[in-house]
């Protein structure tokens, strides 16, 4: 977990000094040749019905958990912010954002150093998938899962 917090803020640092505003914003995502589609669940789902901010918990070694929320913006960004719960010593969370495309029931975020991570969209939730494509699990109830609120 250590290392975790320690690569989401290295990637904070990093993107913070990176500048490039609007460039960085036309030369990523998708022009990478593939296609955005919608989003195809046991209901159909539009990208419109996806925006939103998504809440969950991830395991965490130090505390309880990491509060971990998803932010979908409407023109395919996001920001991901992560602090852990119960602890009053870490006051600022750690922020990550990229961008973002679906493919069929999959949500893929590209963070700005090129770091992919796949959710399966599930109606209101997310479940956050491994590097094989299955999704992670973790000893206690409802890790990697996040909720629409």
């Amino acid at each position: 977990m250590k290392r975790l917090i320690t690569a989401l803020g290295m990637i904070l640092l990093l993107s913070a000094c990176g500048g490039g505003g609007e460039q960085d914003a036309k030369d990523s995502g998708a022009g990478n040749g593939k296609e955005q589609t919608a989003v195809t669940t046991d209901k159909p789902l539009t990208q419109d019905a996806l925006m939103g901010t998504y809440v969950g918990h991830l395991p965490c070694e130090s505390c309880d958990a990491m509060i971990t929320s998803i932010i979908l913006n409407e023109d395919n960004t996001y920001a991901i912010t992560t602090r852990p719960e119960n602890d009053t010593t870490f006051s600022m969370p750690l922020v990550d954002s990229g961008r973002f495309v679906m493919r069929d029931s999959i949500l893929e975020l590209t963070d700005k150093g090129g770091e992919i991570r796949n959710y399966k969209i599930q109606s209101n939730m997310l479940k956050q998938l491994g590097p094989d494509g299955n999704p992670l699990d973790a000893p206690g109830e409802n890790h990697y899962q996040f909720v629409k609120q």
